[in-house]
């Protein structure tokens, strides 16, 4: 043959053009003993049609491989063989369909070689041999003579087939009429009748995935764990950090649930093991946690068929629980009273000026002023740039609260100077919105705080802080916080950092402000359609600082802002303590 180009080759006086792949050394096992090559015809011998039919010949071929190397896999499971005691029906009609296939294809790839009239007559009088002996066994109902035959077979496939007598004789009868119908196959085709194996035995699933899928080698045609969870990631550009940190999690803990099932690949996952894992997670997380992690598997699902990575969402369907509105009210968040806020504002962070040993820095006093004063959620808060405090000569002071995207996305945004370090993303779309400053916070020196950072070079409200695991900038402060109002005697635990956006929340109500300017002022849904809540557009903001105005907010004990001095000194902490990080204060 004569090289054309690459895997094509002619042959022969007319050129017909041919593709040549060589069988990998790994597979050659796979293949009769010395074929080193596969040769296809394209049946033509025009090389540019030829370049076209060989890149399709050529996947062909790779996907034959593909085929064969797990073939040997499942072929070596035998060196490890599982001993089992029982078929059930299905699993028995799979092995006899699998034998008569096998058979066949071996019958079809004997023939192709070629046969003399020796050889030809030789097979004929075998198999009509085979067919009366084993012909008069299935009469005679003697199956369990062709039992030795099944517990090769089976064997070779990875089982070690042992079933007591009762088991033993209904799994011969099945099996010794698969082969009495590859026999009676075969001697058609010895007659010259035309038996497509594809039409008479088509492909079905290996014994050893049918019987025991944990001992199989994984389908490496199948999604796995990690490309279904990519698809869903990367559906959505620059998915936030925080949004993919918490899918995975319970995407992992079904992926190890799955494989205590023996269930390794996300296509094999089914409505049954979804309830079943729901059940699960029901003895070691609360209800609003499943609810919400059952949420995310389908999410993750639902994208996954959309992009048709797998044929249909296990979780679609999965039921949550729900629980007594009783055991709701006693679980959620609830916001500090009078004495709780007094406790807390009264103490060293906002009297002494002591600050976190941590990263957080002057974020000790701001971030629950700022939150107590405005309702924004921690994250907004940490996120502020200098930027974002604007005034307005007839509305006064106010923060902006907006999306700052990484520098992927700097087309996005016009605030070039805000470090890659301190961008973030809000929670959604009705989150970007504009917050009057009350006077309280004016008073308290939020004004001078910002012009001692811009006086320093600083750009954003907190320069110490830094991105956590999940990407939140309020991470380290928020776990200072909860260690921090612990040891002042806040123990409740329904009492945390966010309980100061409930104390805004209340004040709001208490000031009359209506339902859709409260929502607007702590980033909610209003009601009126996607561009107010996206923008804010649609609510006068002056309005908005009216109805701000009539909140009356209790007074607290705490200081007007100075520089920190000295560090908190937490449980656990002190001499042998943790050593202030270096970070602790603003950059020189």
């Amino acid at each position: 043959m004569k090289a054309v180009s690459e895997s094509i080759y002619a042959r022969g006086k007319q050129g017909i053009l041919y593709v040549r792949r060589r069988i990998p050394a790994a597979l050659r096992a796979a293949y009769p003993r010395g074929q080193e090559h596969i040769l296809r015809s394209l049946g033509t011998s025009d090389r540019r049609q030829a370049k076209e039919l060989a890149r399709t010949e050529l996947t062909r071929i790779d996907a034959e491989f593909q085929q064969r190397r797990r073939e040997l896999d499942l072929g070596r499971a035998s060196l490890a063989a599982k001993r089992i005691s029982k078929l059930d029906d299905e699993q028995l009609r799979g092995v006899a369909k699998f034998w008569v296939r096998q058979v066949l294809l071996n019958d079809e790839h004997y023939r192709e070689q070629g046969l003399g009239d020796v050889e030809f007559e030789d097979l004929g009088d075998q198999l009509a041999t085979q067919r009366a002996e084993l012909g008069r066994m299935l009469a005679q109902g003697k199956s369990l003579g062709v039992f030795p035959a099944l517990h090769g077979f089976l064997y070779l496939c990875g089982l070690d087939f042992n079933p007591d007598g009762d088991e033993a004789r209904r799994a011969s009868n099945v099996f010794l009429r698969a082969v009495v119908e590859s026999l009676d196959h075969q001697l058609a085709r010895q007659r010259g009748d035309l038996v497509d194996t594809a039409k008479v035995a088509s492909e079905g699933l290996h014994p050893l995935p049918a019987v025991a899928p944990e001992r199989a080698p994984e389908d490496p045609n199948a999604p796995t764990w990690d490309k279904v969870f990519a698809t869903w990631r990367d559906y959505v550009e620059n998915r936030p950090k925080p949004t993919t940190i918490a899918s995975q999690t319970p995407w992992r803990d079904l992926r190890r649930y799955a494989a205590s099932q023996g269930v390794r690949q996300p296509g094999e996952v089914t409505p049954e093991l979804m309830t079943a894992f729901a059940q699960d997670m029901r003895s070691r997380l609360e209800v609003p946690t499943i609810n919400e992690r059952l949420s995310k598997l389908r999410a993750i699902y639902k994208i996954a068929v959309g992009k048709h990575v797998l044929p249909f969402n296990p979780a679609a369907n999965t039921l949550g629980f729900k629980e007594s509105s009783v055991k709701k009210r006693k679980k959620r968040r609830l916001p500090f009273d009078a004495g709780e806020l007094a406790t807390l504002f009264g103490s060293e962070v906002f009297t002494e000026h002591k600050r976190s040993q941590g990263q957080s820095g002057e974020a000790s006093y701001w971030i629950p002023i700022l939150m107590f004063y405005t309702g924004a959620r921690p994250e907004e808060v940490a996120g502020l740039a200098l930027s974002d405090l604007a005034n307005d000569e007839k509305l006064g002071w106010y923060l902006r609260i907006v999306d700052r995207p990484s520098d992927e996305d700097r087309d996005l945004f016009d605030d070039a100077e805000v470090p890659e370090s301190h961008r973030r993303t809000l929670k959604n779309a009705v989150s970007i919105r504009r917050v009057p400053v009350s006077r309280e916070l004016v008073d308290l020196g939020l004004l001078r705080y910002v012009d001692w950072l811009r006086s320093k070079g600083e750009t954003v409200f907190f320069p110490t802080l830094r991105k956590d695991f999940h990407g939140k900038l309020s991470g380290s402060f928020s776990k200072f916080f909860g260690r921090y109002k612990r040891k002042l005697g806040i123990d409740d635990s329904r009492k945390v950092l966010y309980s100061l956006r409930h104390c805004m929340k209340d004040l709001l109500e208490a000031a009359d402000v209506p339902t859709k300017y409260l929502q607007r002022a702590l980033g909610h849904t209003t009601g009126d359609g996607t561009v107010t809540d996206g923008y804010g557009s649609d609510l006068p903001f002056d309005r908005l600082v009216k109805h701000f105005a009539r909140i009356k907010f209790p007074a607290i004990p705490a200081r007007p802002w100075e520089p920190g001095r000295g560090f908190v000194v937490l449980n656990g902490q002190g001499r042998r303590g943790r050593k202030p990080s270096p970070r602790s204060g603003v950059r020189k």
